[in-house]
């Protein structure tokens, strides 16, 4: 049984972290919940199914909300007094939701809320499953110096693939033979398109994924490549692999989630239906394998074609921004990051073309002085991700911010 924390609990992740959770009872347990509080109801129903016994509202503003949704459904439910939580605000209740007593803490808080929480739960000696790119892009180097072997557990499909291409893998612990990591990506809509047709293609078009539903930042992340670039900072993050042993290939049919390749020549792979109940089961359940029928298999009767190509860079240069990002190091990930959320939110309210948002990354890489790696802090990493947002702005002509982040 697992003990379990979810950050995040009403955004997607979340929500199908505690659907799988509600599902095994006999393995999983929430036993606190944690979201921005804009969805009040769905946050007590959450509460009072699973039983936890705290919940953490990032707005102030919500407590309320929250509050009287829980004590009416108590009241539907015939529920006592006791079984209701209570309910905590702004970061200290972040920190607290981190840092309560569990096995492992699943990380699905957006944005910049994601870090410190990170930072939180790992001081207090949890494990944690970090479903958050912004903790390992932004702070990577900050997690590296706090987390021991084995204290992080992917939960992004592809990592989660390499993870269980890895044998007895703990983070923190080299792999013997391990030569390197195979990324897949769909390669989303606009695989073979040609530079004006990218030119011309809508924020409509960018936000119709041919395997995968997400939210419209993540979307438009997978048409421009930068959410496998994002992922390759993490891989370099979790499985200490230089950037010159972590490839990314395309692979549109979205089975094989990605390939861990040794020096004897073998390649494994890890294949299934593209579904993050799975990754999140794994993650739970590690390094024990998850609860049998979290997903339908594959189906092995029929017949299947899957297809690899290598990515085409002069297409979607978005893919060796970051790797130029994680190669510089300290406050540079963060920078890439913010940039291309605010050049997303720009190509998503119709103000900048497609191209524009990778321009933008190489725009504001190229004009940031980053911090190096030693020197890096919670602070530093804020004040670059506010300096990349400001600058990527006035780079696009964006005079207020444009993105407002949503739950994972």
């Amino acid at each position: 049984m697992r003990a379990v924390v979810v950050l995040g609990s009403t955004g997607s992740v979340g929500s199908q972290a505690l659907d799988v959770i509600t599902a095994f009872p006999d393995r999983f347990r929430a036993v606190a919940l944690a979201a921005g509080g804009g969805r009040p109801g769905a946050l007590a129903r959450q509460a009072l199914l699973t039983g936890a016994q705290f919940v953490a509202v990032s707005a102030p503003g919500a407590v309320a909300d929250v509050n009287a949704a829980l004590a009416s459904l108590a009241r539907e439910t015939d529920r006592p007094r006791r079984a209701v939580p209570r309910v905590l605000a702004g970061t200290e209740g972040l920190a607290a939701a981190a840092a309560w007593p569990c096995d492992i803490v699943l990380n699905a808080l957006p944005g910049a809320a994601g870090l410190p929480a990170t930072l939180t739960a790992l001081e207090a000696g949890r494990r944690v499953a970090p479903a958050n790119k912004e903790s390992l892009v932004t702070g990577g180097e900050l997690i590296r110096r706090l987390a021991g072997p084995g204290q992080l557990v992917p939960v992004d499909s592809e990592h989660s693939a390499i993870m269980q291409c890895l044998p007895g893998w703990a983070y923190g612990c080299p792999v013997p033979g391990l030569r390197r990591l195979v990324l897949t990506c769909s390669g989303g809509p606009f695989l073979h398109h040609t530079p004006a047709q990218l030119a011309a293609v809508t924020p409509a078009q960018a936000l119709e994924h041919p395997t995968w539903r997400m939210g419209p930042l993540v979307t438009v992340n997978s048409a421009t490549l930068v959410n496998k670039g994002l992922e390759t900072i993490e891989a370099q993050m979790l499985f200490g692999l230089g950037y010159d042993r972590i490839t990314a290939v395309i692979h549109p049919q979205s089975a094989v989630h990605s390939m861990a390749e040794y020096a004897d020549g073998s390649t494994l792979a890890q294949a299934a239906p593209p579904d993050m109940r799975l990754p999140i089961a794994a993650a739970l359940a590690w390094p024990h394998r998850p609860p049998p029928a979290v997903i339908p298999p594959l189906d092995w009767t029929g017949a299947h074609t899957w297809t690899f190509e290598p990515v085409d860079e002069a297409r979607f240069p978005a893919l060796a921004l970051a790797r130029h990002a994680g190669l510089l190091g300290g406050t540079a990930p963060a920078v890439f990051n913010a940039a291309n959320e605010e050049a997303a939110a720009a190509f998503l309210n119709g103000s900048v073309p497609f191209p524009a948002i990778a321009a933008a990354i190489e725009h504001a890489l190229n004009h940031h002085h980053p911090v190096s790696d030693h020197e890096l802090t919670l602070d530093a990493v804020r004040a670059a991700d506010a300096w990349a947002r400001h600058h990527t702005r006035e780079h696009l002509h964006q005079p207020t911010p444009a993105y407002q982040a949503q739950e994972v």
